[in-house]
């Protein structure tokens, strides 16, 4: 099959080194496995739009657009347009992405099946006009979800067809645990995700002096840091970090703590996959967007902690020390894999 991938940004400059191995596949979405499998495979980031008159525009219609939507990127999709007529498939990476091209299909200028990954539309404030044009858009795609969390309140709010969950995966060979075994120790958290509690960790930090933290975002976490805390720029699409040294990050870690605030949105895959796929001890919020009941038990394969807890994150961090081949096991088992994805991604829409 013919198959295009849309991103909102940061794909085709790192397209290549992804293809080689030299990068993991995580956030291409199941593209380059796809493309291992012998499917032809277009990959595209959203074309820059400078227009003026599309931000003007943008002011005055965004109330009638779908959560996630900007005038900019329906106009940037539109120029995507000549290259996707003769594709099978085209999958949107984004919600705004999707509701971008699904604009287009509903005027029938985009001929290819389109599937649309969502995630936290939910959470987005909007009122009836923007519902009901979410709904509208919604039924010229196929939507799909990385867990299943969001899908009964998506009908909720949207109706529409029922979205499909393909469960996210991270990849598997590059994510490891490294051929050498190395001494652990601090603590190390990473993302760039709203959804994100570093509130919580810097107090924690605080209970816990003779620990160092390492924090990587972009997230501002204000002047005054702890004496223990780093804290590093980090940004996917800028490659701040590079994926190596995350990687080794992972492997020296002692624990790699993902705090969250309460939300339905699942959050903190990718790094917790990620962590775990390198052997590294992860605890976790426990929140309503919970994303890995079926897999993953708390106690054997991480450590969840309470919302807006330090004493509790402190107490799992101390703790933390459950065995983490024993996550990777669970999630290569249960083929919650870059692979894994890739297969029940495929399967919406392969015949």
């Amino acid at each position: 099959m013919k198959i295009a991938f849309v991103y909102a940004g940061g794909r085709e400059a790192r397209l290549e080194a992804a293809r080689l191995g030299n990068a993991p596949t995580d956030f291409f979405y199941g593209a380059i496995e796809m493309e291992r499998d012998g499917h032809v495979i277009q990959v595209h980031d959203l074309p820059a739009v400078p227009s003026k008159f599309s931000r003007y525009l943008n002011r005055f219609v965004r109330r009638w657009l779908p959560p996630k939507t900007q005038v900019p990127d329906i106009f940037a999709a539109g120029k995507l347009l000549h290259l996707l007529q003769d594709c099978d498939a085209v999958i949107a990476t984004t919600s705004g992405t999707a509701f971008a091209l699904g604009i287009w299909k509903k005027l029938g200028k985009l001929p290819a099946r389109l599937i649309g990954i969502h995630c936290g539309i939910v959470n987005c404030r909007h009122d009836l006009p923007r519902a009901k044009s979410a709904a509208a858009i919604l039924k010229a795609m196929t939507p799909v979800l990385f867990a299943d969390n969001e899908a009964s309140e998506m009908e909720n709010q949207f109706g529409g067809p029922k979205p499909a969950s393909v469960w996210f995966g991270v990849d598997e060979e590059y994510w490891n645990p490294g051929p050498v075994v190395r001494t652990r120790n601090g603590v190390l958290a990473v993302g760039n995700d709203g959804r994100r509690d570093y509130e919580t960790l810097l107090k924690t930090a605080t209970l816990l002096p003779e620990v160092s933290f390492k924090i990587v975002t972009r997230i501002s976490l204000g002047q005054d840091l702890p004496p223990n805390v780093k804290h590093l720029h980090g940004d996917w699409s800028t490659d701040a970090v590079s994926d190596e040294t995350l990687r080794e990050f992972y492997r020296s870690a002692a624990c790699v703590a993902v705090p969250l605030h309460e939300s339905i949105q699942p959050s903190g895959q990718s790094v917790a996959m990620q962590a775990m796929m390198c052997g590294a001890p992860v605890v976790m919020t426990r929140t309503p967007g919970w994303w890995g009941a079926e897999v993953l038990r708390s106690g054997e394969h991480l450590f969840e902690v309470p919302p807006k807890n330090p004493e509790a994150l402190a107490a799992a961090i101390r703790q933390a020390a459950c065995p983490g081949l024993l996550a990777r096991q669970a999630l290569l088992a249960a083929g919650w894999t870059g692979k894994g994805f890739a297969k029940r991604l495929g399967g919406i829409f392969s015949p």
